[in-house]
């Protein structure tokens, strides 16, 4: 069976799959396989874990912003607070508004709207660590030293780096992150999946913000180069645009949250035409998403990303049946350390597991001396994977013979004198 089973079976999906032409469906399973089904509660538990460790890991109160289109002229993003007319141009007043359509006549809002709810929830259950989307005003007041853009998702980068263009405009901004080392601000981008490409681009940015994701997307332009030619070309049939087949930025995301698609996903699955009708109209999940399962431990799932690793024989292993799902993880995990590079993105892309379990499982790890502190395999470690390689135990069954044997029932006395 294969992984996102549930999702593989639900009417919308196989009428969507029904389009193929039967020499392309196996692909296009292939296409859905590799997906990551983000369900409601487990996007809203594991961002506002994240959220909060990264709370944890600073010192003094943050600022958190929810990330959203923000106005721009001729390509260039309108600057995040207001400034004085005169030198030195200090910023003043209050902080962006956290929901904001891009177009006055398209009042549509997407998933910003439920990361600046949560963003909200946040700052009233931590009102003196945390504040909502504060201006200069509210900065200065209680020394805010962190600017924590929170996303749901990095795609190509480009919404990210408008709103991080648009502070870095203000010169109070690059004035406070000049002196961070001191008592100035820093920069993080805390989201719950990225590309590959989209978190090294953003990481790029001028004000070098330190980024946070719960787990790695995956992605068709990060593939193997023989699967990325394949989904690629299936993309491109099929395209029912006349745009990216990829999507936007030539991405290829393979992920769909309870609350809908990004538009970085494969034009196969959002986009129409008179011949096409799309898996998620207008990026919509509502068909779906029930069938979505965030659990990255079940047999099918770890065996499916053993087999993209080219562990054959541990995803063939009966011991992969009966592990509960914590080794399953572990064994995930010590699989895909078996070939660089080994940090924790990586592992989390190759595993599917969010950054959270990765880390726990490397934990394991090294507590049992498994791997060492860069994360290479030990002889011990070596030979854990070898021993879940091989057959299954063989155990001897007890004779099951029906014959009572003979014991005593009562004593007697024995013959002569005892001494």
């Amino acid at each position: 069976m294969a992984r996102n089973a549930a999702f593989l079976k639900a009417d919308a999906t196989l009428a969507w799959l029904g389009q193929f032409a039967p020499e392309d469906q196996p692909d296009a399973i292939e296409l859905l396989g590799h997906m990551g089904l983000v369900t409601r509660d487990a996007f809203a538990e594991r961002l506002l874990g994240l959220i909060l460790g990264r709370l944890a890991e600073g010192d003094g109160p943050i600022g958190l912003y929810a990330e959203r289109e923000v106005p721009k002229r001729k390509g260039v993003p309108h600057r995040l607070f207001k400034e004085e007319a005169s030198p030195p141009r200090r910023a003043h007043g209050v902080g962006p508004q956290p929901v904001r359509p891009e177009l006055p006549w398209k009042p549509a809002v997407g998933s910003e709207g439920i990361v600046a709810q949560m963003v909200s929830e946040i700052c009233k259950s931590y009102p003196v660590q945390v504040y909502d989307h504060p201006g200069p005003n509210l900065i200065r007041e209680h020394s805010i030293r962190r600017f924590v853009l929170v996303t749901d998702f990095i795609g190509s980068g480009d919404r990210v780096m408008r709103y991080l263009g648009a502070a870095w405009r203000v010169r109070s901004v690059r004035s406070w992150w000049s002196s961070r080392s001191v008592k100035g601000m820093g920069f993080e981008v805390v989201a719950y999946a990225s590309t590959k490409g989209g978190r090294e681009r953003v990481e790029g940015h001028v004000s070098s913000p330190l980024v946070s994701v719960v787990s790695e997307c995956v992605s068709v332009t990060d593939m193997p180069m023989a699967r990325k030619h394949r989904l690629k070309s299936l993309c491109t049939k099929y395209n029912p645009g006349s745009g990216d087949p990829l999507g936007y930025g030539g991405v290829g995301a393979l992920v769909a949250f309870a609350h809908g698609v990004p538009n970085n996903a494969p034009a196969i699955l959002h986009g129409s035409s008179s011949q096409w009708a799309p898996l998620f109209r207008k990026r919509v999940t509502a068909d779906t998403r029930d069938t979505f399962v965030s659990d990255e431990t079940d047999v099918e799932t770890v065996r499916t990303r053993l087999l993209d690793m080219r562990q054959s024989r541990l995803a063939s292993s009966p011991w992969l049946e009966n592990a509960p799902p914590k080794a399953r993880a572990w064994l995930a995990v010590m699989a895909a350390l078996s070939r660089p590079p080994r940090t924790e993105r990586v592992i989390s892309g190759k595993t599917g597991l969010t950054i959270f379990d990765v880390r726990k499982a490397l934990a394991v790890a090294l507590g049992h001396g498994w791997i060492t502190d860069q994360y290479r395999l030990t002889d011990v470690g070596r030979a854990e994977l070898d021993h879940a390689r091989g057959p299954a135990p063989v155990y001897t069954a007890l004779p099951d013979d029906k014959e009572i044997p003979y014991h005593p029932t009562s004593l007697r006395v024995p013959f002569g004198r005892s001494s």
